[in-house]
C-alpha cells in the first residue's frame, strides 16, 4: 500500500476520534506524524541505503580545440566499476560526438552516458586533426580525496532516492582499490586518536586502512587514517531518516512496510499530549513500541549461515 500524507493523517484523525477536526489542526498533527517517522526511522533502521560507487557521464568540457578535424570520433573508455545493480548491472559504455566548426572542436555532446563510471578518458581520433583534449564530468558519487582525513555525514551523497533526507548512522565503509573492495576497521574516536593518528596527514598518505566516527547524528563525521594519497571511490553503508512529508504529497515515502503502520500510533500520542490527555498518550505510546519492535522481529527472521553445516 502507498502511504501519503492524506492517509497518515486519516489514520491518526480515526485514533483521535477527530474526523471533524474539532479539537486538532491538521498542520499540527502533520508535524506529529513526521517526527513519527523520524522515530520510526532512528528506531528500527529501516531506511537503509547502500551509496552509489559509479556513475554516469553526463558532461564533457573541451580543454583544447585543436585544429584541422573533419570528422572527429570521440571514444569514451569502457565502464571503471560495474555496480551490479539495473538496469546496468554489467555497466554500459558511453558514447559521444563531437561538433567541428573550422576545423575546430567547439563541444562534445553525450549522447549515451552509460553506466559504471568512475575517471573515464576520452579519445579524439581523426584522419587530419590533432591536438583536441576534452574532459569527462561523472554524475556525483563519494570519494575519498587526496589529503582528505574527515569526511561529515552531512556531504554523503545518498544517490538519487527521493524523500531520504539525511544520514544518522554508517553501518560500514568500503573502498574499491585496485578492482579490490575492502571494509575499513573502524574504531573508537580515542583509541584512534591515540595509537592510529600520530603521524602528520601531509607527509603520510596512503590507501586508508583504519577509521572513525566522531560526533553522532546527521552531525556526525568519519575520520580515515592514513588520508588517501590519491581519489578512491568509497561506499557507505547508512541508515538515513526520511524528509518530512506535506500536504501536496510532493515528498514520496521511503519508510517501508510494515513500518509504515506504525506511524499514527506515535503521532496520536504527540497529539493526546497536547491536549494534556496523558493516559490516552501513555496508551497509544506502548502501542507504538509494541508494534516497532513486532514488525522488526516479522522483517528480521533467523537465518541459518550454512544449512548444510560446516564443510
Amino acid at each position: 500500500m502507498i502511504v501519503d500524507a492524506f492517509e497518515y493523517l486519516r489514520q491518526t484523525q480515526r485514533f483521535l476520534r477527530e474526523q471533524k477536526q474539532d479539537f486538532e489542526n491538521p498542520d499540527d498533527l502533520l508535524v506529529y506524524i513526521n517526527r513519527a517517522r523520524r522515530e520510526v526511522a532512528g528506531r528500527t533502521q529501516c531506511i537503509r541505503r547502500l551509496t552509489p560507487i559509479s556513475g554516469q557521464c553526463v558532461s564533457v568540457e573541451v580543454s583544447n580545440g585543436g585544429s584541422g578535424y573533419v570528422d572527429p570520433v570521440c571514444t569514451i573508455t569502457p565502464p571503471d566499476w560495474a555496480s551490479g545493480t539495473l538496469p546496468s548491472p554489467n555497466g554500459r559504455q558511453a558514447t559521444a560526438a563531437a561538433i567541428v566548426e573550422g576545423g575546430v572542436i567547439t563541444a562534445i555532446d553525450i549522447q549515451d552516458g552509460g553506466d559504471g563510471y568512475f575517471q573515464p578518458q576520452m579519445t579524439i581520433t581523426d584522419a587530419a586533426g590533432v591536438g583536441a583534449t576534452a574532459t569527462i564530468t561523472i554524475s556525483p558519487i563519494n570519494t575519498l580525496n587526496e589529503g582528505q582525513e574527515v569526511y561529515n555525514f552531512s556531504d554523503i551523497y545518498l544517490g538519487n532516492w527521493p524523500g531520504v533526507d539525511t544520514v544518522h548512522a554508517v553501518k560500514s565503509v568500503s573502498i574499491i582499490y585496485s578492482q579490490y573492495r575492502y571494509s575499513i576497521p573502524m574504531i573508537a574516536f580515542s583509541t584512534y586518536q591515540a595509537q592510529v593518528r600520530q603521524f602528520s596527514t601531509a607527509t603520510y598518505q596512503y590507501v586508508p586502512s583504519f577509521g572513525s566516527q566522531y560526533g553522532q547524528g546527521n552531525g556526525g563525521s568519519l575520520f580515515f587514517y592514513p588520508p588517501a594519497s590519491q581519489q578512491y571511490q568509497v561506499e557507505y553503508d547508512c541508515f538515513c531518516l526520511p524528509t518530512d512529508m506535506r500536504l501536496d504529497n510532493s515528498v514520496p515515502e521511503t519508510i517501508p512496510q510494515p513500518w509504515t503502520d506504525a506511524v499514527a500510533y506515535f503521532a496520536t500520542a504527540m497529539a493526546y499530549m497536547e491536549l494534556q490527555n496523558l493516559n490516552h498518550a501513555k496508551f497509544y505510546m506502548e502501542e507504538f513500541d509494541k508494534r516497532t519492535l513486532g514488525y522488526s522481529s516479522y522483517a528480521r527472521p533467523g537465518r541459518a549461515v550454512n544449512p548444510y553445516g560446516r564443510p
